[in-house]
């Protein structure tokens, strides 16, 4: 399982989101570094299966304590326009010394009009 997953649910219909484009990013090895980092560096793609989780990525990457990523779901394409958000980007700080975990899991919950996110497990 790679070290970042995700999950995305369609609230509006009440199913998986399937075949939602998602780019995951490196924003920074840190937060301090955050405002004077370059640009991000684009770190792995990946589009969601049937049951709208990624499990798998385009490519394969490590984790380090202090980083910051974000993910991007393209909600555009998976909307076909009737949407409001044409992407949502979603920026979280990894903090294995703080929580323990080596593996970040976010789900997404989306709608035309709306989506909300948490840290999963």
């Amino acid at each position: 399982m790679p070290p970042i997953t995700c999950h995305v649910l369609d609230t509006a219909s009440g199913a998986p989101a399937a075949s939602v484009p998602v780019t995951l990013s490196l924003l920074s090895p840190s937060v301090a570094a955050l405002s004077s980092s370059p640009e991000p560096t684009q770190v792995a793609t990946a589009s969601t299966n049937a049951d709208g989780r990624i499990t798998a990525w385009s490519s394969d990457f490590k984790i380090e304590n202090g980083q910051v990523y974000k993910l991007r779901f393209e909600t555009w394409e998976y909307f076909k326009g009737n949407t409001f958000f044409p992407y949502v980007e979603v920026t979280f700080v990894v903090n294995m010394e703080k929580d323990g975990r080596d593996h970040y899991h976010v789900p997404v919950l989306l709608a035309p009009w709306s989506y909300s996110t948490y840290r999963g497990s």
